[in-house]
This record gives structure tokens, sequence and C-alpha cells, in this order.
């Protein structure tokens, strides 16, 4: 049966359709630019040994107890539920030691700040637990290092919550205390969200709630990813080689200059977002928890208002086009097949599978696949791929479910129209999934304002065809599909 809508929108399609289809398929999948330009996982894997240093031995405290090590303390926002924010100057962990971050059983967000020059390397176990054991824990764990951060192949995660791991420079609560990485803090205003100063000095105490917005520098005082890192990736990256999971209905969230998935991400129920951004902006999220309320503010807008003695005025970077920062300002038109002088096809003026600020790469599965029946007035499960490139290489991505299905959103518009993609490549052995088993079939959205080369699998088949979901498929510029999406 056939899915229910396929909405296809190209005023340039005929005309690519046209010169790709003499190409040869093989070419025509690109899997020969992935591995030429991206280097394969196997051979970037991390083998870093474990080191975690506090920033301040006065509030971070480490104890290790044979292969684990026990994180305790930290400074604490106060509150009913607190955030409870940890500094360290290096976080790795090796693939035969554990991070356990012990925690009272009320805190609602463990916020790690790794202020280093190098990316961190977690290859072992990432875990939360409570000081209470009458009281589990129910915290969300962020990770904060502008450097990078690698997720190598044998990482495990006994997290009860979200996991968000970010390399922005800091983060925003309540539209306006802004925790920089090294745990100093502002208060700043927004240039469209004005607002009466508040007496005092601004202190963790404010940093009440979930964080609302991201800050991302393109330049950074941070080092070349090296050894054993892969050199292709700049610096800013997140990399996951392994397996991240989370519980049933809780999140992964990735947000970073440039996002690489060869691994496994799985959020049953939850929902699973990836996003890349170029330029120096200020990633605000105008509904609390939903990164489809995506803002970009940029970061010369931003005005401090008080800060901590320790910070400094967030320095005011040159002006830029917004809409530059977010297309790169290329005309990626593909007008020809060209060979690099290290032997990889590439289609002349479109953007190459180069690791680059605001690029999404992926290469494994992400799968927020639900089998269980969901409870009442449960939404459904979403996976949001938002950046300037994305590209789906052998990448697989599920939203299947018992009940109603799953969304999975690449690219951006029409849900976010603030944070677009203009060039998205779902390669021939990639896979999109939003099928329900027992009623409606899912939504697969995926668009670019530039150019759209869909060449893998979709399908949203509900449980009989009057049920099956919708596939949109959009480009503003060039549309090239070569396999319909179609259900069973």
């Amino acid at each position: 049966m056939l899915t229910r809508c396929l909405a296809i929108a190209s005023p340039m399609n005929f005309k690519f359709s046209l010169l790709l289809n003499a190409l040869p398929l093989w070419i025509i999948g690109l899997q020969g630019v992935a591995s030429a330009q991206v280097s394969p996982s196997s051979e970037a894997s991390v083998t870093a040994p474990t080191h975690i240093q506090p920033a301040t031995s006065d509030t971070s405290v480490v104890r290790q107890s044979n292969h684990q090590l026990n994180i305790l303390g930290g400074q604490s926002s106060g509150g009913v539920e607190p955030n409870l924010v940890h500094q360290f100057h290096q976080f790795d962990v090796g693939s035969d030691n554990a991070a356990n971050f012990i925690v009272a059983p009320d805190v609602a967000n463990v916020i790690s700040l790794i202020n280093s020059t190098q990316p961190s390397a977690i290859d072992g176990l990432l875990q939360i637990t409570s000081d209470d054991p009458n009281l589990p824990s129910n915290a969300n764990l962020f990770l904060v290092n502008p450097a990078g951060i690698i997720f190598g192949q044998d990482v495990t995660l006994n997290l009860p919550a979200n996991l968000t791991a970010t390399t922005s420079s800091g983060l925003l609560f309540n539209d306006r205390y802004l925790l920089s990485v090294d745990g100093s803090i502002s208060e700043i205003a927004l240039s469209d969200h004005q607002s009466e100063h508040h007496s005092g000095t601004p202190s963790i105490r404010n940093l009440v709630g979930n964080p609302n917005g991201y800050l991302l520098f393109t330049g950074s005082t941070s080092s070349e990813i090296s050894a054993p890192f892969s050199t292709a990736l700049p610096t800013g990256s997140i990399e996951n080689q392994g397996t991240l999971q989370v519980p049933p209905q809780a999140s992964i969230t990735l947000i970073g200059q440039y996002i690489q998935n060869d691994g496994n991400l799985t959020a049953p129920g939850g929902n699973v977002n990836l996003v890349a951004a170029s330029g120096d902006n200020l990633l605000r999220l105008t509904q609390p928890g939903n990164i489809l309320g995506l803002e970009v503010i940029p970061a010369d807008t931003l005005q401090t208002i008080a800060s901590t003695e320790a910070q400094s005025a967030i320095t005011l970077l040159p002006a830029a086009n917004l809409a530059e920062m977010l297309t790169g300002g290329e005309d990626n038109n593909a007008t020809q097949l060209a060979i690099t002088a290290d032997g990889a096809f590439v289609l002349n003026n479109t953007p190459p599978l180069t690791p680059t600020a605001g690029t999404v790469l992926i290469r494994g599965t992400v799968d927020i696949s639900d089998s269980a029946i969901p409870a009442p007035n449960r939404l459904p499960g979403q996976v949001n791929i938002l950046g300037d490139q994305i590209n789906l290489i052998g990448g697989s991505i599920y939203a299947n479910a018992v009940d109603q299905a799953g969304t999975i959103s690449i690219g951006g518009m029409p849900v976010v129209d603030t944070f677009s993609a203009t060039y998205v490549l779902i390669d021939r052995s990639s896979e999109l999934s939003v099928d329900s088993s027992e009623a409606n079939g899912g939504v697969i959205n995926v668009w670019a304002s530039d150019t759209v080369r869909f060449y893998g699998e979709a399908t949203a088949d509900g449980a009989s065809s009057d049920l099956d979901g919708d596939i949109s498929i959009n480009a503003g510029n060039s549309l090239d599909v070569r396999r319909p999406a179609v259900s069973r």
C-alpha cells in the first residue's frame, strides 16, 4: 500500500535529475565520498585512559573505588528541584571505568562544565545515583565541553533521565542568566527580550529550571582534536562511536558545531535531537524542553548587564549576516561530477562530506521505536536533525510504535522556521521508518532551502491503508528523489 502523502516541491528538480541519471548507481550513492573524506569510526576509536580533574577542590570531590570514580559535592542552585553544577579541567572515562555522579534525590539537573583545551573521551560508564537508598534520582545529565566530546565504542549509560552533550561555551537560564564553561555567571539582556535588571550580583542561586539556551562560538581557544581522535574532526565536534541509550520516554540531545553518529542512539518512545550550528550564536529554546522551538540569536546582540567578578563582559564579535552564517553563503547547485586530488568523487558546487561546522553526519542508527502500549495522553516520540548540511550515509532512523508512530524531522522547515538546512543527502543505503503495527503511521519531514538528494527508503505504514502516515520531501531549489517513498 502506498504511503498516504508524498509531497515533493522543487522548481529545479527536472534539470538536475537529467544530469544525475547519467551517472552510475555506485556514484549516485555517494558512499565513496563518505569513506574518502571522513575517517571511519574504527580508525578513530577512543582509547584514552580515565582522567577526571575537578577545577576546584572546594566544591567537586572525586573518590575512587576500584574502577569507579564517585563524584560528589558540586554547587547547588537551591530550591525545590535544584541544579547541581560541577566544574572540571578534564573529564575522560576509559572503557574499564565508571564515572558515578552521586546526588541528592531532589536534584533536577547535573551540569558538568569541562573547561579544557582537549575534547572529552568517554568510553566507559556514565551514571547518576541517589545518595539516599530509599529515594531514587531522576536527574538529567548535561556534559558541556567547547573543545569537543567523543563517545567511544564501549560507552554505556546508566542514567535515570535525559542526556544532553554540548560543545557550547555557556548555558542560558530563564532568558537571563548565562553560565559560562569556566563557572562564571552573567546576567544578560537579549535584544528582543529586554527586561529590567535584577539588583545584586548573579550567582549559582539564580540558575533554576532547565537551561533554555546554548551559546556556541565557532572560533575557540581550544586546540585541534588530536590522537587518539580522528584529526578530520574540527574543534567543537561531538561524535558517537558506541551505544547511548536512555530510559523510555527520555531524550538524547547533542548540540555542537559538528555532529557525527557512527553508533547507536536509542530513546524508546522518547526524543533524539541532533543540532549542528555554524557561526557565533545563541540557540534559544522558545518552548521549554522542545528543540523545535529553536531561535537563533547572533552572539553580537547579547548585552551583559551584570556579572560575577571572574566574568568579563561578553566579547562581541563582528556583525555577520545571519543568513550567511546558516547557509555558508555558497551557491550549492550541482553541475558536474569531479574527482578531488585524493581520489574522492564529489559533485561540483555541492557541499562535500567534509566535517565542517554546521554539519550532521549519520552513519549509524537513531532509534526511538516504542514497543510498549503508551500511557494515556502521552505524545509519540520525535527525532529532530538540524544543521546547515545533513548527510545520512548508510544511516537508519526509526520512530516505529505499537500505537501512534513518531515523527522524523530532517532539515528544520517547515517545523523550525529560524534554523534550516541548505543541503540534505540521504543515500541509497539509508532508511527512515515511522510505522505502526496497531494504529496510525507517523510523519517524516525532509526539507532544505536549496538541495535535497533522497536515494534511500522511507515508510510511514499504519495498521491499515487508511491509517498510513505522511512523508513530505521538499527542496527550495533542487530536488532529486531516486527511490520513491513507499510502504510495504
